[in-house]
C-alpha cells in the first residue's frame, strides 16, 4: 500500500494505469463540483455584498469565474482515453494548479469576512468553511496533491482570519479546525490507497477475464467439449459453433431453444430442468440425445452463475461433451466381459453368475439340471483343417445349439470346445431328452469351405437337490458325468449317479499318494527280457515301472499312468525312469541294452534331451545301448516337433523304436518321415498268429516293410513256443514275452540262467504258463 500512495514507486505502466484512471473519474464529479461551488458563492455573495467593496467582489468573482471555466475545461481534457503519459502529468499538475487558486479564492474570501461577521454569519461562514474543506478533499481524492493542497490552504487561511479576530473563542476554534484539517489529510490519504489497490485488482480482474476468455476461445477451438448458458428457464443463450455442430443444428436454431428439449429421456429432462430453474450446480451427468435420427451420449456440467452475470440473463454455465464413443467402447468392454468374442455366446463368467443367482434363490421342489459337453476329437480338426476352419466350425456347432435351447434356457461356451447349458422348471424335467438332442445335433456332418466335418459331443448331466447349496458342488457332479460319458467312448450322455463322485474321490487319492512316490521312494523297476530269435540269446531288457505301494501294495502301469499323464507327473517320472534305467545298466554286461517308453507328455518336454544327455553322462553308458520306444499315438501330436526331437536323440546314439505298430493311425508317413531302428509288432497280433491267417498276412508284411527300411522288429507278448515257430519262420528279429521271462526287479533278472540254444521240433508242447492270476494280469500290463 506504502508503493501505491508513492506512484513513483511504481513503473512506468502502473503509473499511467494509476494516472490515467485519476483522471477519469475525477472528470466524472466535476461537474458536481462545480454547481455545487456556484451555489455556495451566490449565497455567499447574497449575504455579504453589502459590506464588502465593490472592487473586492468584482476581483474575487473574476479569479472564481476563470477558475471554474478553467477546471471545466481541465475536465474535458481529463476524459480523453488518447492522453500520453506526459499529457496525462501536464493536465494533473493543471488541476492541482486549479485546485490551488480554489482554494485562495474560498479560505481567502471566507477569511475576509470573519472580522466583519455578525455571531449569525459567523456561524454560517464557519459551516461554509468546515464544508468546502470537506468537499474538496471528496471532489479531489483521487488527486491526492491537490486534496493536500486544497484542506491545507483553506485551513491556513481560515485559521489566520480567526487570528485576526483574536479572543479566547477563536483560538479553540483554531485548534479545531487544525484536527479537521489533520484528520481530513489523512482520510484523503486512505482514500487515495483504496482507490489505487482498487485500480490494481481491477486491472488484474480485467486481465483474468481476458485470460480466461482466450483460454475458453482456445478450448473450444482444440478440444472436443463446447461450452453453452442458459437462462432461469432454460433457453440456451450464444449458442457457440461446436454447440450447433455436434447437434447437427444452425446457430439460429439452437438459439433461444430449451437445452433440455434435446434430451431424450424425460427422466434426464426433468431432472436437468430442476436443476436449472432452482440455480443448482451439477457435475458431470450422462444423458442420451438424438442427433440427425441417431442416439448419441452427452455428458453435461452445469455451475449457476453469480450475481455479477444475472444482468446478462445468465443463470448457468457449462460444458458438454460427446462421449458417444467412449459410451460405445465400454458398453463393449462389458459385453466382452460376459461374452464369446468368437460365437457370441454367453461366456464363463456370465454363465457362472448366472448359476450362482439360479441356486441361491432356489426353493425346495425346484427343478434345476445342468449340462456340460465338450466335442469330442475337436483338437484333431483343429491340427488337421487349421484353426480357421476350427473356429468356424464352434461357431457353426453354436448356431446349432441355440436351435435346441431356449429364450429360458442359459447357453454358454466357457472354454475353447467347451460349453454348458443350464436348464430350470419344465425344461428341467426333459433334462436327458436335451442333451440327447445336443448329440444328434452335433453328430449330423457340416460342411465347411468344402470340408465335409464330422464330429460328436459328450455330455454330462446333473440334476440339482435340495442338500446342493454351491453351485461348484453342481457343477462338479456334471464334470463327472462328462468324464464319465468320455471314459464310455464319448458321443453320448451321462447322468452324474453318487458312484460317480466315490470313483473321483478314489482317484483323487490315487493322484495324492502318486505325488509321494517319488520322494518315498516306492517306485521300481522291474525288467522284461528282449530275446534274439537266431541265437535264442537276451540281448537287452526293457524297463517297465512298478509302483510299491504300502497300503495298495504293488500297483500296475495301467492303474497310475493315466492320472500321472493327466496332472502333469509323468514327465518327473519318466526323467526318473530314465536316470534309474541307465543307473541299473551300469552293472549289466556292456551287451545288453536296455529300452524306455517314452509318454506324450515327456515327447512335449523341453527337458527330455537335456535329462537323456545328463543320464548318459553321469553313467558313462554308450548311447546306443539306450533304446526309447514311442507309440504312433505321439506323432499324431505336434508331429513335426516330436520328428526334431526324435532326430535330435538320434543325433546322440540313442536307438529309437516304434512301439505297438499297427494298432494305432497307422501310416507309413511316419517310417518315411523318421528312419526308426526297430519296429515292435504288437501283441494283439501276435496272440492269434497261429491260428488266424490275417495276423500271419500282416506280421508278415511288417517284418518286410523292416527288413526293406534296414529296421529290425521284436514281437511282443510271445507265450507259447508256436508263436516262436511262426515268427522265427516269418524271419522276427526278436521276441519278449512271458516264455521267457516276466518283468522283474533287477536282481532277479541278472540271476536268471541263459536261455536254452532252441532246437525245431514238430508238435512241440508249448512251454507252461503260471497258473498264477496275478502273473496272469502282469503279462497283460507288462
Amino acid at each position: 500500500m506504502e508503493a501505491r500512495n508513492n506512484l513513483r514507486c511504481l513503473d512506468q505502466s502502473e503509473r499511467d494505469l494509476v494516472t490515467r484512471k485519476q483522471l477519469t473519474e475525477h472528470s466524472k464529479i466535476v461537474r458536481s463540483a462545480v454547481i455545487a461551488n456556484l451555489v455556495n458563492a451566490a449565497i455567499i455573495l447574497t449575504l455579504f455584498s453589502q459590506g464588502v467593496s465593490v472592487s473586492a467582489l468584482v476581483l474575487w468573482c473574476t479569479v472564481f469565474a476563470i477558475a471554474t471555466v478553467d477546471r471545466l475545461r481541465l475536465r474535458n481534457i481529463s476524459s480523453d482515453p488518447t492522453l500520453s503519459s506526459e499529457q496525462m502529468l501536464r493536465t494533473k499538475r493543471r488541476i492541482t494548479i486549479n485546485a490551488v487558486i480554489y482554494a485562495h479564492v474560498w479560505g481567502v474570501g471566507v477569511a475576509f469576512l470573519l472580522p466583519s461577521s455578525s455571531p449569525a454569519q459567523l456561524m454560517l461562514l464557519a459551516v461554509i468553511g468546515a464544508g468546502k474543506m470537506s468537499a474538496g478533499v471528496m471532489s479531489y481524492r483521487h488527486l491526492p496533491e491537490a486534496s493536500r493542497a486544497w484542506t491545507i490552504i483553506i485551513a491556513t487561511c481560515l485559521s489566520t482570519g480567526l487570528l485576526f479576530m483574536g479572543g479566547k473563542e477563536s483560538y479553540l476554534a483554531i485548534c479545531l479546525l487544525a484536527t479537521f484539517a489533520m484528520i481530513l489529510l489523512l482520510s484523503g490519504r486512505q482514500n487515495f490507497a483504496s482507490f489505487a489497490d482498487e485500480v490494481f485488482a481491477q486491472n488484474e480482474l480485467a486481465e483474468a477475464a481476458e485470460t480466461v476468455k482466450l483460454l475458453l476461445n482456445d478450448f473450444e477451438e482444440q478440444s472436443s467439449n463446447w461450452l453453452f448458458s442458459v437462462d432461469r428457464k432454460g433457453f440456451l443463450l450464444d449458442v457457440c459453433d461446436r454447440f450447433a455442430e455436434a447437434a447437427h443444428r444452425s446457430v439460429e436454431d439452437l438459439n433461444g431453444a430449451l437445452l433440455v428439449s434435446l434430451l431424450d429421456d424425460e427422466e434426464d429432462r426433468r431432472m436437468l430442468a430442476n436443476n436449472i430453474s432452482q440455480g443448482v450446480s451439477f457435475p458431470a451427468i450422462m444423458v442420451a440425445v438424438i442427433v440427425n435420427g441417431e442416439k448419441h451420449w452427452w455428458k453435461i456440467s452445469g455451475r449457476a452463475t453469480k450475481n455479477g452475470a444475472e444482468h446478462l440473463g445468465v443463470a448457468m454455465r457449462g460444458v458438454i461433451s460427446d462421449i458417444t464413443a467412449q459410451k460405445s467402447a465400454e458398453e463393449k468392454v462389458r459385453y466382452m466381459a460376459h461374452f464369446d468374442g468368437l460365437t457370441d455366446l454367453p461366456n464363463r463368467r456370465y454363465f457362472s453368475e448366472a448359476l450362482n443367482r439360479t441356486i441361491h434363490r432356489a426353493q425346495p421342489g425346484d427343478k434345476i439340471a445342468l449340462l456340460l459337453f465338450d466335442l469330442d476329437h475337436f483338437k484333431a480338426i483343429n491340427d488337421t483343417l487349421g484353426h480357421p476352419i476350427g473356429d468356424k466350425f464352434l461357431t457353426m456347432v453354436s448356431r446349432r445349439l441355440e436351435n435346441v435351447a431356449r429364450s429360458d434356457d442359459t447357453l454358454a461356451r466357457i472354454g475353447g470346445d467347451e460349453f454348458a447349458l443350464l436348464l430350470s422348471g419344465e425344461r428341467a424335467e426333459f433334462a436327458e431328452d436335451i442333451a440327447n438332442m445336443i448329440v444328434d445335433a452335433v453328430s449330423k456332418p457340416f460342411l465347411i469351405d468344402d470340408h465335409n466335418v464330422v464330429s460328436s459331443a459328450s455330455v454330462g448331466l446333473a440334476q440339482w437337490t435340495n442338500d446342493i447349496v454351491e453351485p461348484d458342488i453342481l457343477v462338479r457332479y456334471a464334470d463327472l458325468a462328462l468324464y464319465s460319458a468320455k471314459g464310455a467312448g464319448r458321443n453320448r450322455v451321462a447322468i452324474f449317479e453318487m458312484e460317480m463322485d466315490v470313483v473321483a474321490e478314489e482317484r483323487r487319492n490315487l493322484e495324492l499318494d502318486l505325488r509321494a512316490s517319488l520322494a518315498e521312494q516306492e517306485m521300481r523297476l522291474h525288467y522284461q527280457p528282449l530275446v534274439d530269435l537266431k541265437t535264442l540269446r537276451k540281448t537287452g531288457f526293457e524297463a517297465l515301472l512298478r509302483w510299491e505301494h504300502p497300503q495298495r501294495g504293488v500297483v500296475m502301469p495301467n492303474e497310475f499312468i493315466s492320472v500321472a499323464e493327466e496332472t502333469g507327473l509323468i514327465v518327473q517320472l519318466g526323467e526318473w525312469v530314465v536316470r534309474q534305467a541307465l543307473e541299473d545298466a551300469t552293472q549289466w554286461d556292456e551287451s545288453l541294452s536296455v529300452a524306455v517308453n517314452l509318454s506324450p507328455s515327456q515327447m512335449r518336454s523341453t527337458s527330455l534331451v537335456p535329462t537323456i544327455v545328463n543320464a548318459l553322462a553321469q553313467t558313462g553308458i554308450a548311447p546306443e545301448r539306450l533304446e526309447l520306444e514311442i507309440t504312433e499315438s505321439i506323432l499324431m501330436q505336434d508331429s513335426d516337433v516330436n520328428i526334431r526331437t526324435l532326430h535330435s536323440l538320434r543325433d546322440l546314439g540313442v536307438r529309437i523304436s516304434l512301439d505297438d505298430f499297427g494298432t494305432g493311425y497307422s501310416s507309413l508317413n511316419y517310417l518315411r518321415s523318421f528312419p526308426f531302428d526297430k519296429i515292435k509288432i504288437d501283441r494283439c497280433f501276435v496272440d492269434e498268429i497261429d491260428s488266424r491267417d490275417d495276423c500271419k498276412a500282416i506280421i508278415k508284411s511288417v517284418i518286410s516293410l523292416a527288413r526293406n527300411l534296414g529296421m529290425k522288429t521284436t514281437a511282443e507278448g510271445v507265450e507259447r513256443q508256436e508263436q516262436v515257430d511262426a515268427l522265427r519262420i516269418l524271419g522276427c528279429d526278436q521276441v519278449q514275452g512271458y516264455l521267457y521271462g516276466k518283468a522283474e526287479a533287477m536282481d532277479n533278472c541278472t540271476d536268471l540262467r541263459p536261455v536254452e540254444k532252441w532246437v525245431p521240433r514238430v508238435g512241440s508242447a508249448s512251454l507252461p504258463v503260471a497258473a498264477n492270476p496275478a502273473d496272469a494280469a502282469e503279462r497283460k500290463t507288462a
